[in-house]
């Protein structure tokens, strides 16, 4: 009875010790976000989403039918950086990273545009030779928001987020668990 006892708690114990092999040769949570934020920065979204759990993705879609959007978006992986808050907190196959995370102030900027959207309307009235500018046409609007989300960039606004980073340890490989803070983060603000 004693033998067979012992023969489990040695299989129990070496199964532990090639999880834990297979997971100190893993690259680190730091690693990975580092990897992640840098194929983000590249606009790389397939390789973004490599370092992402559970087959999530993070390729921004346009469902609204203006090309700013796209300029949004190349705004805020422009001004995206990132500093680590100490070192990954690793518990057996889950791990946290605490981050503070700079990126586009979407809310400033919406703000900002507010405060300077006649001037800004009427710099293109005068670049396009217009006496008039017709704001029903989706064009114009969409011409106004790609020179305001352009104008706002030069000015180096930033909002500064701290989050909590979870990560999963899945396909031998520590992998991002998204969430919408990471995203808010990212993106400049709900």
């Amino acid at each position: 009875m004693s033998s067979v006892l012992f023969v489990l708690i040695l299989l129990s114990l070496s199964r532990c010790d090639y999880s834990t092999k297979i997971i100190s040769s893993a690259d680190s949570p730091d690693i990975v976000f580092s990897d992640f934020i840098s194929a983000l920065k590249e606009k790389n979204f397939d390789r973004a989403d490599f370092f992402l759990a559970y087959d999530a993705t993070i390729k921004p879609v346009n469902e609204t039918g203006y090309v700013f959007f796209d300029d949004y978006v190349d705004a805020s992986l422009n001004l995206l950086d990132y500093e680590l808050i100490g070192k990954p907190e690793i518990n057996g196959t889950d791990a946290t990273l605490n981050v503070r995370i700079s990126s586009f102030d979407k809310n400033d900027f919406i703000s900002w545009t507010k405060n300077n959207i006649s001037q800004i309307e009427h710099e293109y009235m005068v670049d396009q030779g217009l006496k008039y500018l017709d704001k029903e046409d989706s064009k114009v609007i969409d011409r106004i928001l790609i020179i305001a989300i352009k104008k706002y960039s030069e000015t180096s606004h930033s909002l500064t987020s701290e989050i909590t980073v979870d990560f999963v340890f899945t396909k031998k490989q520590w992998k991002i668990a998204g969430s919408d803070d990471l995203i808010i983060a990212i993106f400049g603000g709900e």
